[in-house]
């Protein structure tokens, strides 16, 4: 059994780098099976494909939001019990979690496949591009187990203080997915097709790789047949933290959607293509704050349940400063080479590449002032306060951003729409900034307490 008490001892920056540079690194690689498809499917049969597989991202975006549900919920609540020195229970929480997201997996195909059709004309499909968007998901949606279980095995891994390895999960399927995209849309001309098939295989070996995990001598914690039976006090505590993310991605497929149609309006299916590339990007661009955000939750968790708030404290401001460090060096790049970036999904369709670089570089006007609020609202979701992330979540999910589309797009057409998201994100890094204020003066106020305590 391998000891994670360097999680409440260890230097905090050593701790950061040690968890948080591996989840980058996985998280860019988890983040490639998105961007890859796009560019290969782009380059490979053309931007009326790309709008196809957009449509469906609303879709993708829910299999995410169940991940998460689960994921993130069941990592937090594990990393809070281990803290406590509280083993069993966190392999009660694993047990429940594999159950959880096996049930979701089965519900999510099955309700794919009874409404297959009224869900891509609701996303805002059209009968140009519906075909492509057809047959790129009946391949792919046989992937959702497999992206469900690995998605939270594979942060649980992380939870339990053992981020290589998480990394590991990632690279190996993400690898995959970009040598079998090559393979299926060039060589063997299997055009959408190929893409979906491709992410599947990937999705699968990664899967297989976190189960095998659980199984051997390598895990501090064990998949014990017992703890598969679903207990509602279990499904309580994983449903308590892991809703905030799930709120969060329901209402992000829910404003894409609206999106999707909106742009269909008023700029026809090139304008669903950008959007899915400017989504890819930025969601690329991200990967390095999410993956700190695995990489901090662990110790944040830990720590926060080991009554160590000094540590917390100085976790939460250095994750906030590398975050907004590397936000600000990706706005430069999205700004200063947009045309490049676009060119690797259309190199030869001259209107996309125009309207996609102008499109981007609204799109990530306000990106410096996103990660620190990505950063608090994970801390909230570490330290078991599931309301206040929940609120930074629908704020600028739904509050905000919806209005904000009917209102932008009607004063100022396709630039509205893309000055949709700069908006919504200025307005709500003004809540996030309240919320950090009252949190670090209860932080300092805990931290007094100890200090009393202790002399």
């Amino acid at each position: 059994m391998r000891d994670i008490k360097h999680l409440e001892t260890e230097n905090i920056n050593k701790l950061i780098f040690k968890f948080s540079v591996p989840a980058v690194i996985g998280m860019l690689a988890n983040a490639s099976y998105n961007i890859v498809d796009r560019i290969f499917v782009g380059q490979g049969v053309g931007s009326l494909a790309i709008s196809g597989v957009t449509i469906i991202f609303p879709l993708v975006i829910v299999v995410l939001a169940f991940c998460m549900l689960v994921g993130i919920g069941a990592t937090a609540q594990i990393s809070i019990r281990l803290g406590e020195k509280n083993k069993s229970e966190a392999e009660h929480i694993l047990g429940n979690a594999l159950s959880l997201s096996l049930i979701f997996s089965f519900l999510l195909v099955l309700i794919t496949i009874l409404f297959m059709d009224n869900i891509f004309y609701l996303f805002g499909a059209e009968e140009n591009i519906i075909h492509y968007t057809r047959d790129y998901t009946k391949v792919v949606l046989w992937g959702i187990p497999f992206q469900l279980i690995s998605f939270t095995l594979n942060a649980i891994i992380r939870g339990e203080g053992n981020p290589r390895m998480a990394m590991a999960t990632m690279i190996i399927g993400a690898i995959l997915n970009v040598f079998l995209d090559w393979l299926f849309i060039f060589p063997l001309s299997m055009g959408i097709k190929g893409a979906a098939l491709a992410t599947i295989i990937g999705q699968f070996i990664s899967m297989l790789w976190v189960l095998y995990y659980f199984i051997s001598k390598k895990s501090l914690l064990k998949l014990k047949l017992k703890n598969l039976k679903l207990d509602p006090r279990i499904i309580k505590v994983i449903f308590a933290v892991g809703v905030s993310p799930f709120a969060m991605q329901i209402a992000s497929s829910v404003v894409i959607t609206i999106y999707n149609q909106k742009l269909m309006q008023y700029g026809g299916h090139n304008a669903v293509a950008t959007i899915g590339i400017c989504h890819s990007i930025a969601m690329f661009f991200m990967m390095p704050i999410f993956g700190i955000n695995q990489g901090l939750q662990p110790i944040i968790g830990y720590n926060h349940g080991a009554k160590h708030f000094h540590r917390v404290r100085s976790i939460l401001f250095r994750g906030m400063t590398i975050a907004t460090i590397i936000c600000t060096i990706l706005f430069f790049l999205t700004i200063f080479m947009a045309d490049q970036i676009v060119w690797l999904f259309a190199k030869d369709d001259i209107a996309l590449l125009s309207m996609g670089s102008h499109a981007m570089r609204i799109f990530n006007i306000m990106f410096p002032i996103v990660g620190f609020q990505v950063i608090l609202s994970a801390y909230f979701q570490a330290t078991g306060n599931a309301s206040k992330a929940i609120i930074m979540t629908l704020t600028r999910q739904i509050i905000f951003i919806i209005p904000a589309i009917f209102i932008l797009s009607h004063l100022f057409g396709l630039n509205g729409l893309w000055l949709t998201s700069p908006v919504c994100d200025s307005m709500s890094g003004v809540i996030a900034f309240a919320f950090l204020l009252i949190e670090l003066s209860k932080l300092n106020k805990k931290i007094k307490e100890n200090t009393n305590l202790a002399i």
